[in-house]
C-alpha cells in the first residue's frame, strides 16, 4: 500500500490505493496496446526515458503492484514519487471522466472529527496527501542552490540532494559525482600520497604500508587486486555492460603502466567509469571496486 499523509482510517486509505491502482491499470494497458516508450513519455522527462528506460518500466510495474499489497510504507523513493505524481496528472488529463471508487462519508471523518468527504473524493486532492513534499518537481532550482551554497539546502531546507540526483540529466549527474570526488580528495589529501615514476604507482595513507603497482602483476598488488575483483563480479551485468567495463579496464591499465601517463586519457577513463558505478549499484562488490579504481585514477591525475 502506498503511504497516504492524512490522519484517516486504514479502510479509507485502501480505497484511495485502489483508485491509484485504476490509474496504473489504465497506464499499463495503454502501454501494452501501443508502446511503453510512447506512453511513458507522458510520465517521464525525455532524458530519463533515453538513459534509464528500464527503470521507468520497472517503477510503473512496481507501483502498480504496491497499491495492491498490505505493507505499511512510510515513504517512497524520489523516482517512485515522480512516477506517481505524473501518473495521477496523466489520469486527470486523459481519463478524468472515468469515475473512481467513492469514499463513503462515514470513512471521511478524520480522527479530529472533520468531515473530509468532498476533499477525499476529489482526485486533484491526491497531489496534496499522496506526497510529503514536491521537491522532485524543482530539480533545477534545487541543484542551482546546491552549487551556490549546499549548506542552505541541507541545514535549512533539510533536503538531501543525493536522493534526487538520479532524476537529473546525465551530465549533471557526472558533474555532481566529480564534485563528490573532489571533496573526498580534499578530505584525504593530507594523509594520502601518490607518486608515479617508471610505470609504478606508490600509494600510502597515514602510516600504512606502501604498495607498489607495477606491470608485473604481483600478488598483493592493490591495483591488480581491484582490477581482478571487478572482472570477477561482472556476471550480474548485461553482456554489453560487462564488455564495456572490460574495455575501460584495459585502457586504464595500459595508461597507468606507462612511464608518463597522459592526464587527458585518464580523465576520459574517469568519464567512462562514473556511469558504470551507477550500473553496478545492485552488485556491491563490483560497485565498491569500481569506486576504488575511480579514486586511484583521480589520485594519479592530481599528481601528474
Amino acid at each position: 500500500m502506498l503511504p497516504i499523509y492524512l490522519d484517516i482510517v486504514d479502510e479509507a486509505k485502501k480505497i484511495i490505493n485502489k483508485n491509484i491502482w485504476y490509474m496504473f491499470e489504465l497506464l499499463e494497458s495503454n502501454c501494452a496496446a501501443l508502446s511503453y516508450e510512447e506512453i511513458l513519455s507522458d510520465i517521464f522527462p525525455q532524458y530519463i526515458i533515453e538513459t534509464n528506460f528500464e527503470k521507468c518500466v520497472m517503477t510503473v510495474k512496481a507501483l502498480h503492484n504496491m497499491v495492491q499489497d498490505n505493507y505499511d510504507r512510510d515513504e517512497l523513493p524520489s523516482f517512485f514519487e515522480l512516477t506517481l505524481y505524473h501518473t495521477i496528472s496523466w489520469w486527470i488529463d486523459v481519463a478524468n471522466d472515468i469515475p473512481l471508487d467513492e469514499l463513503p462519508r462515514n470513512l471521511c471523518i478524520n480522527k479530529q472529527g472533520m468531515d473530509m468527504y468532498d476533499y477525499l473524493n476529489n482526485v486533484n486532492s491526491y497531489f496534496d496527501f499522496m506526497f510529503q513534499d514536491l521537491d522532485f518537481l524543482h530539480l533545477e532550482e534545487m541543484y542551482s542552490l546546491y552549487k551556490k551554497n549546499p549548506k542552505i539546502l541541507e541545514e535549512f531546507l533539510h533536503i538531501d540532494i543525493e536522493q534526487y540526483i538520479e532524476l537529473m540529466p546525465m551530465d549533471i549527474q557526472e558533474e555532481y559525482n566529480m564534485q563528490m570526488e573532489r571533496e573526498k580528495w580534499d578530505m584525504n589529501k593530507r594523509n594520502m600520497t601518490v607518486n608515479i615514476s617508471g610505470g609504478q604507482v606508490n600509494i600510502a595513507k597515514d602510516n600504512a604500508t606502501i604498495n607498489a603497482i607495477q606491470n608485473n602483476g604481483l600478488d598483493g598488488n592493490e591495483f591488480e587486486t581491484i582490477i581482478q575483483a571487478i572482472k570477477d563480479n561482472l556476471s550480474g551485468l548485461k553482456k554489453e555492460d560487462g564488455d564495456e567495463i572490460l574495455d575501460v579496464l584495459e585502457q586504464v591499465k595500459e595508461e597507468i603502466d606507462k612511464e608518463k601517463p597522459k592526464k587527458s586519457r585518464l580523465q576520459n577513463c574517469l568519464k567512462l567509469i562514473a556511469p558504470m558505478i551507477t550500473i553496478a549499484n545492485g552488485i556491491p562488490v563490483l560497485a565498491t571496486n569500481l569506486q576504488k579504481l575511480h579514486d586511484i585514477i583521480i589520485q594519479c591525475i592530481m599528481n601528474l
